[in-house]
Parts: structure tokens; C-alpha cells; sequence
């Protein structure tokens, strides 16, 4: 359980833990503002003066410096993309301090911890039930490195609990914005592509993404609502769980954890530490009865995408067989899915929450009660990030709030216009790797379309070789969707603002919006205040001189970009308040006295008073 926080929270400048704070889409339409980008979906300009691709001097260390490196003044990335990152990773000659001291520790101390809760969980001991047994089993396999082809790579690797289940590197978060994937590039020339496959997007957080609705259309208002992913494409239609069919990607994603299919990652949960308890739950056999071909040891160690030449273990496989997998793909999933949901990941113990627990109590500061107004009021950040009240400008406390479990999104998708960040390898993943496998065949012209490649198959999983059909993810499942593609275009879905400032230490660096270009909470507020005023609204190349401060570059996608935000009139003491608003919304403010997974019993008024002042003198 996360440590109690102190009241005293200072305005920092860090980034949002995968969040954007997105507003309206129901007003999109064309910027218009200043010179524009070729005609949508683009490509953007590249910038005026691009610099050799080089990576940031070394050894990093920790607290981060002011500005981080890779991160401009305006606190927005550097457009020059860290190619070698072998180099900062375990074994590397400048090993990054937050991975070797934060990250892999708090990875393995996990670890340990679940297999303990599966122990306790599956002895028959009382209090333990279902529940336990799954969401303990769910820790296991979200913990668990040997996962990945290459036994390096966990699905915590990206999405560490103390940095609000996001990135857990500050020097990744403010170059590369995403952390490299399981396979290394032995292959590389450093100068001109990345020696690590990585990821164009920066991770979101999954803490309360299982309570994002099935994915569907709203015929009434013209809009797609939940599913999982940055482009919904996790949409929960085949399971009915979205969170459970986002947890499907990752495993057979080529530039993440890198299994060649989905019967090599179901073979190395058999042979995992946490396999009798998998059979524990989901029945015997359900591991050690699929005949899994006689080279799978081989088939395992092989990264993919699978191709004509390497089908993969799945084909090799008989019907009987390949359903057991299938099947087994579905209860790793659905057990990953129950732990997100579950009090470790989602445990609503933010300031915030307790403050809606203890409405007589005086405990959210003057500067952050004025923030939560302007949230729902000058910014129109409710609109999207539904706090469970209305969008007014009269001033609202605690006792006010009729929803006490707000979840800061709306489960829509919108184009807040976010330029494209050039510091991403991914744009330079244009030549083959060493297995013949190349991430981004376009470079530098590569556009990120969200829902609307979904929609349209050309999404980024598309792209990169995410395992598609039935069982994974990747493919819109509903050919009559298909015609709507061009109206979601540039959308990303609305992601929580819950923990957006959950971080290991003040300088500790997070990047926000779906590709990490912004590096600070206090920029991408400054760009919903601005995006259009700034330079008098002309925009100009990223990399310039005075990005983030005078002027904002073009939007990665000029299409449907939404025209709520962009001119808000903000002062720069009412972003700061917001700012400080939405640091009230980390989790682990207050830690109720609960074991693993037990109900809280009911606590007096008396216990939650004296709970309140031990927090605040800390």
C-alpha cells in the first residue's frame, strides 16, 4: 500500500501520469489559426533546424536536474530522439538510477508479494476467497518478467505503482517518453536508428481503467464511448472486460514484451513461478494439458511478429490445442483485469476522495478548492474529466459533490491538437532489425491517427504487428464503424486525471499526452490556456527557440481538434491552482487499515478526525 502522503503539496512542475486533460468533443472542428499544416491527416512540418539524433550526456542522476534532460525550458520534450538507449539500461554502461534503485527492486518486491498473497490466498485460510485468489494471481502475471520473450520485460516495467502505474523512469519519461521493449537492435547504427524496440506512445495508466464501459456508438451523440488503449482499441466486445482485453496486447506486441504469439506467452505462464496457482483457480489442466509443439522452448526465445517464414507455435498447433490456449490467453487476462480493479490499483485514497469522505473537514487547501472551481468552471476541464459535478462557475465544495467516486474521464476520445513529439525513437524504427522486423516503415512521416486508425485498421497496433483477429487486439470488430474513421482522426481517448502527479520524488519527470510530448502538469494546463493565443495563434515547427513559452508547434493531426480549449484566459495563478488541484488526486493520501483485499471496516468520526491531523502534520 502506497505511504501517507503529506498536505504540504508544492506546484510541481511534472508531468501527468498518462493523463491529458482533455476537454469537449463535441464542439471539433478544423483549427483555424494562423498557417496550416498540409491537408489532414498531415503530416506535420517537420522542425526548421533538426538536430543530429544524439542521446543526453550520462550518468543521470537522481533528484533530476531543472530542466530535466530532454526537456525544454517551456517543459516540453527536445526534438532529439535518444537512439543509443542500451546504454542506460541494466548492464549498460550508464545504467539509469531509477530503474537500478526504483524501478527493478519495487518490480521484484512485487513479485514476491503476489506469490505470498497466492499462497495465503489458495490455503483455505479465512477472509481469502475468488476474489483474492484472482486478483493475487492477476499481480503475479503483471509482475512477472519472465514473461516477455527475452525474461526482462514485465507489464509493471511500464506501469509502476509508485509513479501512478505509468512510466517509472524520470530520464525515459522526459526523452524517449516510453520505456524501450523487451528485444534489443544488435543491428543498429546509433546515429541513425535505436539500438532497443520501444513504443511510439507513452504508457497509460491502468489504475481504474476496468471501469471503462464495453466500447459502442452513441448514435444520439454521435460518439464512441470506453474501451481500453489510447485508440479504444481494447473495446471488451469479445470478453465484455475492456481492461481484460488490453491486458491481451502487450503480451504479443512486437515492440513490448515481444512474444512471438499468444502460445508461447501461454507456455512461459506453464512454466512460471505462479502456474499451480493458475491452475489453482481456473481448473485443472488448464496449463499442463496443452501439447505445446516439441520445439516451443525454441519458439519461445524467438521475438515477434510471427511471418510466413516463422508462423509461430499457435499454427503448429492442433484445434483442440490452440482453444486450450485460447482459453488460458482469456483467464490470464481476465485475472490481470480483476487485479487493476482491485484496492491495490484502484483504491480511491487520493486527498480528493477524502476530502468528498469528510465534507465537514477543512481539507482541501483555499488555492486547492479554487483549483477544483476552475476545473469544473473557467477551464472546462468537467467537460471531458467528469468530476460528479456540473460545469458552473459557483463555487462548489465537498458537501456539494454528488458523485463520491468520480473518475475524471468520460470514456470519449478527443484532438486536444498536441504537436508531434520528434524526441520519439519510434520515428527512426524505419530500417530491419536483426530479425528482419521493422516498427515504422514511414520514419519521420508517421502520424499517430488514434480512433480513427482504429477505425480504419491502420492503427498503430496494425502497424507494428500486434498479434490481430478474435483473440488479441488491433482490428476494429465492427466493419459498420469503419465509415466513421475520418471524424476520429487525431483522437486519443479521454484518460483519468487520477495520480497525474503521482511521483517517487519532487524532480522526478512524467510525460503527458498520448505521445509524451509535454513534461510538466503546469505545460500541457498552459497549453489548453494557450494553444490558440500564444504568437497570436500562428504556429511554427517544433525545436524552435521559446517552444512551450511564445509559441506552440502544429498539431501532430489537424483534424478534428477541439476548439473548447486553446483560449481559456487563465491567469498564470489559476493554471498553478489548477495545477495544484490535480495533485490532490494521487492516490495514497491516506492509508486505510485493511489487509489484502479486505473490506475497511466503518470508521467513527472521531478515527477519521484524528486520522486528518496525523496526515497533515506529516
Amino acid at each position: 500500500m502506497l505511504p501517507v502522503k503529506s498536505t504540504n503539496l508544492a506546484i510541481i512542475c511534472g508531468a501527468v501520469l498518462g493523463a491529458s486533460i482533455v476537454c469537449s468533443t463535441a464542439f471539433s472542428q478544423p483549427l483555424i489559426s494562423g498557417p496550416t499544416p498540409s491537408p489532414t491527416p498531415g503530416p506535420t512540418p517537420f522542425p526548421h533546424s533538426f538536430p543530429t539524433p544524439t542521446p543526453n550526456p550520462s550518468p543521470f542522476a537522481s533528484p533530476s536536474p531543472s530542466p530535466a534532460p530532454g526537456v525544454q525550458p517551456g517543459d516540453v520534450a527536445i526534438p532529439i530522439p535518444v537512439l543509443n538507449m542500451a546504454q542506460y539500461l541494466p548492464g549498460g554502461a550508464h545504467e539509469d538510477i531509477d530503474i537500478a534503485t526504483l524501478l527493478l527492486p519495487t518490480i521484484q518486491m512485487q513479485f514476491n508479494q503476489a506469490l505470498n498473497q497466492l499462497q495465503t490466498a489458495t490455503s483455505g485460510a479465512p477472509g481469502f476467497g475468488l476474489a483474492q485468489v484472482t486478483q493475487a494471481l492477476g499481480k503475479a502475471l503483471i509482475y512477472d518478467q519472465s514473461l516477455s520473450v527475452n525474461n526482462n520485460l514485465a507489464c509493471a516495467t511500464c506501469h509502476i505503482p509508485y509513479a501512478g502505474f505509468t512510466g517509472g523512469s524520470s530520464f525515459f519519461n522526459a526523452t524517449t517518453s516510453a520505456l524501450p521493449g523487451s528485444v534489443e537492435i544488435t543491428n543498429a547504427n546509433v546515429k541513425k536508428s535505436p539500438n532497443e524496440r520501444i513504443s511510439s506512445r507513452r504508457p497509460q495508466t491502468y489504475a481504474y481503467a476496468p471501469f471503462s464501459p464495453v466500447l459502442h456508438y452513441n448514435n444520439t451523440q454521435n460518439d464512441f464511448y470506453g474501451g481500453n488503449f489510447w485508440d479504444m482499441r481494447a473495446g471488451g466486445i469479445r470478453l465484455e472486460n475492456p481492461a481484460a482485453e488490453q491486458a491481451q496486447g502487450p503480451p504479443t506486441n512486437p515492440v513490448e514484451m515481444g512474444n512471438l504469439d499468444i502460445a508461447t506467452y501461454v507456455y512461459k505462464i506453464s512454466i512460471s513461478k505462479e502456474a499451480q496457482f493458475f491452475e489453482a483457480l481456473w481448473g485443472k489442466g488448464s496449463l499442463s494439458s496443452i501439447h505445446f509443439p516439441s520445439n516451443i522452448a525454441t519458439l519461445a526465445m524467438i521475438p515477434g511478429p510471427t511471418t510466413s517464414a516463422q508462423p509461430g507455435a499457435f499454427a503448429l498447433m492442433s484445434v483442440a490445442d490452440q482453444n486450450l490456449v485460447i482459453s488460458a490467453f482469456d483467464h490470464a487476462a481476465e485475472s490481470t483485469a480483476a487485479y487493476e480493479a482491485g484496492p491495490e490499483v484502484s483504491p480511491f485514497s487520493s486527498k480528493f476522495d477524502f476530502a468528498l469522505a469528510n465534507p465537514t473537514l477543512p481539507v482541501l487547501t483555499p488555492d486547492e478548492l479554487a483549483g477544483w472551481n476552475l476545473f469544473r468552471g473557467k477551464g472546462f476541464c468537467n467537460t471531458c474529466h467528469l468530476d460528479g459535478t456540473e460545469n458552473s462557475t459557483t463555487p462548489i465544495t465537498p458537501a456539494d459533490a454528488a458523485d463520491v467516486a468520480p473518475l475524471f474521464t468520460d470514456f470519449t476520445s478527443s484532438n486536444i491538437g498536441t504537436p508531434q513529439n520528434y524526441a520519439l525513437p519510434f520515428l527512426y524504427e524505419n530500417r530491419p532489425d536483426q530479425f528482419g522486423y521493422i516498427a515504422n516503415a514511414l520514419g519521420l512521416r508517421y502520424l499517430d491517427l488514434g480512433v480513427g486508425g482504429f477505425l480504419a485498421n491502420v492503427s498503430l497496433a496494425i502497424t507494428i504487428g500486434e498479434q490481430p483477429g478474435p483473440v488479441g487486439t488491433g482490428q476494429n470488430p465492427n466493419p459498420s464503424w469503419a465509415v466513421l474513421a475520418p471524424q476520429f482522426n487525431g483522437k486519443v481517448q479521454v484518460p483519468t486525471c487520477r495520480n497525474v502527479d503521482l511521483r517517487p520524488y519532487p524532480g522526478f519527470v512524467k510525460a503527458y499526452a498520448h505521445n509524451g510530448y509535454f513534461k510538466s502538469l503546469k505545460a500541457l494546463v498552459h497549453f489548453y490556456n494557450t494553444r490558440d493565443t500564444l504568437n497570436l495563434g500562428v504556429h511554427k515547427p517544433a525545436g524552435e527557440a521559446g517552444e512551450g513559452i511564445t509559441y506552440w508547434p502544429f498539431p501532430e493531426v489537424n483534424a478534428n481538434v477541439d476548439q473548447t480549449i486553446g483560449h481559456l484566459g487563465l491567469t498564470d495563478g489559476e493554471e498553478n491552482q489548477i495545477v495544484l488541484f490535480l495533485q490532490t488526486l494521487s492516490d495514497g493520501f491516506f492509508v486505510p487499515p485493511v489487509k489484502f483485499n479486505k473490506v475497511r471496516p466503518v470508521q467513527t468520526t472521531d478515527h477519521i478526525r484524528q486520522k486528518s491531523n496525523v496526515t497533515s502534520t506529516q
